[in-house]
């Protein structure tokens, strides 16, 4: 799937555009650019409890909205979010620290890096009580445009070696 908006916005992209996103129900209740701030919502519908007699969230329900938002934050620290599609998850870390329970929960992502190539953000998770349900950490690679990358050889010659560096 691509994203062919010119105009997308942080809301559109999130909500309506990333089907996963769709099916969980997340929902953008706060964006701040210049702190590196992202919030998500999502909703702990039935089909989203781990542990009916307890009531709690699937553990995965909780580590997709910590993607989700970190993903968030990661692509909004871009200078166009055009780029977003160019931001894929490249390694993530969750620690569950409480049960997570009630109507909702909400992910809080922050940007701790956004470097050329690889963002770095960090997740606190509560539920609708304001208990800290989970934290996570998340890396994101951020592809770079082939003919922008250095030292980038041509589609042609074979394996796409030119023929000064065959040496001939």
């Amino acid at each position: 799937m691509t994203v062919a908006a010119p105009d997308i916005d942080i809301k559109t992209l999130i909500e309506e555009i990333i089907p996963f996103n769709k099916l969980l129900g997340v929902r953008l209740t706060k964006a701040d650019v210049a702190a590196g701030t992202v919030t998500l919502r999502m909703p702990l519908r039935g089909e989203l409890i781990g542990n009916v007699m307890r009531s709690m969230a699937h553990g995965g329900a909780v580590s997709a909205l910590i993607d989700a938002a970190a993903g968030a934050a990661a692509a909004l620290s871009l200078p166009d979010l055009r780029a977003a599609p160019s931001v894929a998850t490249i390694d993530m870390r969750v620690d569950y620290l409480a049960p997570g329970r009630g109507e909702w929960l909400e992910a809080t992502a922050t940007v701790m890096r956004s470097g050329r190539r690889v963002i770095v953000v960090r997740v606190d998770v509560s539920d609708a009580q304001g208990d800290l349900v989970a934290l996570g950490t998340a890396a994101f690679s951020v592809a770079v445009a082939a003919a922008a990358a250095p030292g980038q050889a041509a589609a042609s010659g074979a394996a796409g070696s030119s023929p000064e560096e065959d040496g001939e």
